[in-house]
């Protein structure tokens, strides 16, 4: 657990500065030995690929349309116009827009000069079609209007003559004025036109009263306009340029599927922006004179205990959802509102008739009530769901009794007409349809569901259920018959409230603060509530005491993480400088004797050697940090275990020969089975690993003997053990618990006297894990160690030979071949290609992916005997370039090797590579004689 931290915390961190320090001093010192690693690259370049092409689309933004498109470019953005583009969007394979702002004349000039690609809410002409692609079907209609401001009278009373000599307000170059200028001409009118760049403009000139009308369609709206003349309609596409048939292509298809789903979408979502704004919410002078007439006053009779709708408040005044549309009428016109409260709807409805008040509310929204009733009635005030409250089963049979009383929102009439076979029983109230209802009386009854809360705080409905109604009604004002003035008022005075009713509709009216409720709840469960309470605070007490201690436990993992952090970065640093004091060391020894080639030579290979220690330093950490991260990737490939056993031996034979040390082997010959799937390169590093460390800490003269055996056989697995002995050192038993752990070493010494990075033993055992394998180790200390390990792999029954390149001594011969060298680091370029033209190679090079395909496609075919790619390069990767190359039209794309050449060496690095079209995969630092052998063996074939 104390190792976790350290590898992932600090670890990448002392890696990342090891590189750069040490990769780059090597670089200088090796030029022949060592090039310098490449960036790695990053997850946001990896995962380009994979992301979905996305179109950019110049959109056209109309400047100073508010309500059509609202705001600006980089600001908050609104409108029905830019819910609709967005909208649209959404259906599209990927689009994203870039907003092009402008008036609408220069606007419909760049669409036309395929400057900006889109338009919405284009009119049809011929002159446009001629340049200009249409939808298919038409985003909607618009309505063209003459509007006027609200008090003048003469416009108001819907002559058209009374437009003679007046100054009309109008747009260039746009349909509506076109449409507009033609039905006054039609009517006999003569009018002075005046010019303006947009809607705004118009609207602004209207009110400024630099105009006395203007000819505007209804995409966007005033509050201090009217229309008085319809003048004209016509439908309105979206338009792109002839050149861009893909984007009409996903216009259409994106239209037909908004369609699908909801074929009233552009009425909808114009209606949210336009429909309360399309008409003044100023009085006019009719309306004003009606007011004049009466006083400028308006009594309204309301029904009382009917929250959240409307109730009388402790001070006498309205209170409830309904005062905001009184609120507004003073306010906003200053009128003198009364309200008058009634205990009933017959009471309210009879002072109506009588009189006694201008307007009742509120109504259930009926027009054929409100006929049969002898009433005319207003815009909807609001909407609200119903809900029945009944014994439960079935509800169409509990709609067959219903109760109802004086203040239901469905009185008598409403629900006969709704309910035709159903019995209907008035009662007093609320209360009594409750009680009727559990005494079997009544079977249902129906209430707004914003006010079931404040019944239930009013009344037990004990074992009642509810259940929402299919539909909702909607709320209105009735009036006697006559009153158009009134009506008019009222209808803009809801216009104007209707945000404040809807917000107040679902305040604190609808809840009370249920201690009726709560009472009886307490009371009834006083027992159990005691007990739930002695639960509760012996469950608080255990979490305390829990907390407590998961404290004390955290507060001591901390302190041993700290604590592994700081032995963690001690052993890193003497780790790190270690090798490297050694590599500036020598690069000062042949600075100071440059002269001397037998020293400095004999320098290099030192330097040679520390730098490979420190190499596989970071190639430990790094792979062990992948590992603690679960990021190890393993293969499943066939391959010849016997073979694997024997190249390692080879290996081991090789390095115990250099430490006076003899290495024998039994056993890999008789395998059963030496087809097998599996990953032979951990496989490889881990019996490499065992191998090294019996070596690496045996004794001058000592030996190693490594064997293996079949153990277990089960269908198509089957498992080897493999034993790896010494006569060395040996370990202590108390090091032994601590051997798999990161940095174990058997003394301070030991990082001196056998350079090793402490970390061999853990990337042993958790590769055995995660492969499935077991470990086991006895020793003595000064007597030698044994390794047991036991490894499943699954058999290959039909194996296939490989064919391998020759081998000859011709083989690694680069003489004359025509190398394509792509590399971004300028030092690694100059040192690959020295080494290369130095064995007679021919070497191009290239400084990135782009200019390397550049350069394939523009040589003729067979140019190129082989590519060296880099991976991590700017503008275009070693991965897409080797795309690109295989994806060309010349004939030698397919066949031309490429191999990768880059400082990511793990698996899934090499998997990659392979996926991307490479044909192999060389880790750097480059070994000269390796890449020559990769070469010569693409050459032979």
């Amino acid at each position: 657990m104390k190792y976790s931290y350290t590898l992932r915390a600090v670890g990448r961190r002392a890696v990342a500065l090891a590189l750069s320090a040490v990769l780059a001093a090597t670089c200088i010192s090796l030029a022949p030995l060592c090039p310098a690693s490449a960036q790695e690259e990053s997850p946001d370049t990896a995962s380009q690929s994979d992301t979905p092409e996305i179109k950019t689309v110049r959109v056209g933004w109309l400047l100073n349309n508010q309500g059509f498109q609202n705001g600006m470019p980089g600001e908050y953005m609104s409108g029905w116009g830019y819910e609709y583009l967005q909208t649209l969007s959404y259906y599209t394979p990927g689009w994203k827009y870039e907003y092009v702002p402008g008036t609408f004349p220069e606007l419909i000039q760049k669409l036309k000069d395929g400057e900006i690609d889109l338009m919405p809410n284009i009119s049809y002409t011929p002159e446009r079609a001629e340049k200009l692609l249409y939808s298919s079907n038409p985003q909607g209609v618009e309505h063209y209007y003459i509007f006027a401001k609200p008090t003048n009278d003469a416009l108001g009373a819907g002559n058209p003559a009374a437009l003679n000599g007046l100054t009309i307000g109008v747009n260039p170059d746009v349909m509506q004025t076109e449409v507009g200028k033609q039905w006054i001409e039609s009517q006999g009118i003569s009018c002075d036109y005046r010019y303006y760049s947009n809607g705004n403009a118009l609207f602004d000139a209207l009110s400024s009263g630099e105009v006395d009308a203007i000819i505007m369609n209804d995409t966007i709206s005033s509050t201090d306009a009217m229309p008085v003349f319809s003048v004209g309609e016509s439908n309105y596409f979206f338009a792109v340029p002839k050149s861009r048939q893909d984007l009409m292509d996903d216009i259409n298809t994106s239209m037909a599927m908004l369609r699908s789903t909801n074929p009233r979408y552009n009425d909808e979502v114009k209606t949210r922006y336009s429909a309360r704004n399309s008409g003044s919410s100023a009085l006019n002078g009719p309306e004003s004179a009606w007011l004049a007439d009466h006083g400028n006053t308006i009594t309204f009779g309301y029904l009382d205990n009917l929250l959240p709708f409307s109730n009388q408040g402790e001070d006498g005044q309205i209170e409830g959802s309904l005062s905001a549309l009184v609120d507004k009428l003073k306010k906003q016109y200053g009128i003198t509102v009364n309200a008058v409260p009634f205990e009933s709807n017959k009471d309210l409805t009879n002072a109506l008739r009588d009189s006694s008040i201008d307007v009742a509310m509120p109504i259930n929204m009926d027009y054929w009530l409100a006929e049969q009733a002898g009433f005319i009635q207003s815009s909807a005030v609001t909407t609200t769901s119903l809900v029945a409250i009944y014994t439960g089963g079935n509800l169409d049979d509990a709609l067959k009794n219903i109760a109802f009383h004086d203040r239901s929102l469905l009185d008598s009439s409403d629900l006969h007409v709704r309910y035709p076979e159903a019995a209907i029983t008035q009662y007093p109230d609320a209360h009594a349809c409750i009680d009727a209802i559990k005494a079997g009386k009544a079977t249902c009854m129906i209430m707004a569901v914003t006010g079931l809360d404040t019944l239930r705080d009013e009344v037990d409905l004990g074992n009642l259920v509810t259940a929402e109604m299919p539909k909702s009604i909607g709320l209105a004002c009735w009036l006697r018959q006559g009153d158009a003035q009134l009506l008019s008022i009222v209808n803009k005075g809801i216009v104007s409230a209707a945000d404040d009713i809807a917000a107040s509709a679902y305040s604190h009216y609808s809840y009370s603060d249920g201690q009726s409720e709560f009472a009886q709840f307490v009371d009834h469960n006083r027992v159990a509530i005691l007990a739930g309470i002695g639960t509760l605070l012996v469950g608080v007490i255990a979490i305390l005491a829990w907390a407590l201690h998961s404290a004390r436990e955290a507060q001591r993992r901390a302190q041993e993480a700290s604590a592994a952090k700081t032995a963690f970065l001690s052993r890193m640093s003497h780790d790190i400088r270690t090798p490297l004091n050694g590599i500036l060391g020598l690069l000062e020894l042949n600075g100071q004797h440059p002269d001397d080639v037998e020293a400095n030579s004999h320098n290099r290979e030192k330097a040679k050697v520390a730098a490979n220690h420190l190499l596989t330093l970071i190639n430990d950490i790094l792979e062990m940090s992948k590992i603690e991260d679960h990021a190890v990737e393993l293969e499943n490939l066939p391959f010849n275990l016997t073979d694997l056993c024997r190249d390692i031996f080879v290996l081991g034979q090789i390095r115990a020969k250099s430490r006076d040390v003899t290495l024998t082997t039994s056993g890999p010959d008789t395998f059963a089975y030496p087809d097998v799937y599996g990953s032979p390169l951990h496989v490889r590093r881990v019996f490499l690993n065992l191998v090294e460390n019996c070596i690496k800490y045996n004794k001058p003269g000592g030996s190693v003997h490594c064997s293996a055996e079949q153990m277990d056989l089960v269908g198509d697995k089957v498992v080897y053990r493999f034993i790896i002995s010494d006569t060395g050192i040996g370990m202590s038993p108390e090091f032994l618990k601590h051997l798999f752990e990161p940095f174990a070493q058997a003394n301070d010494d030991a990082r001196s006297n056998y350079q090793g990075t402490g970390m061999g033993m853990p990337i042993v055992k958790a590769l055995l894990k995660n492969m499935g394998g077991t470990i086991s180790v006895k020793s003595e200390l000064g007597r030698g160690t044994t390794f047991t390990v036991d490894l499943p792999f699954v058999i290959n029954r039909t194996p296939e030979e490989a064919v391998e390149a020759s081998g000859d001594a011709e083989g690694c011969d680069i003489c004359g071949m025509s190398i394509l060298l792509v590399e971004d680091n300028e030092l690694n370029t100059e040192i690959a290609q020295t080494l290369l033209e130095h064995d007679g190679a021919l070497v191009t090079t290239a400084a990135n992916g782009k200019e390397a395909l550049e350069l394939f496609q523009a040589k003729p075919a067979g140019a190129f005997d082989a590519i060296l790619m880099d991976v991590m390069m700017p503008e275009m990767n070693g991965y897409e370039a080797t795309r690109a190359i295989r994806l060309c039209d010349k004939p030698d794309a397919a066949e031309v090797p490429i191999i990768a050449m880059t400082a990511n060496a793990f698996t899934e690095d090499v998997a990659r590579a392979k996926e991307s079209g490479m044909n192999d995969h060389l880790s750097k630092p480059i070994e000269i004689e390796k890449l020559k052998a990769t070469l010569a063996k693409y050459r032979v074939r």
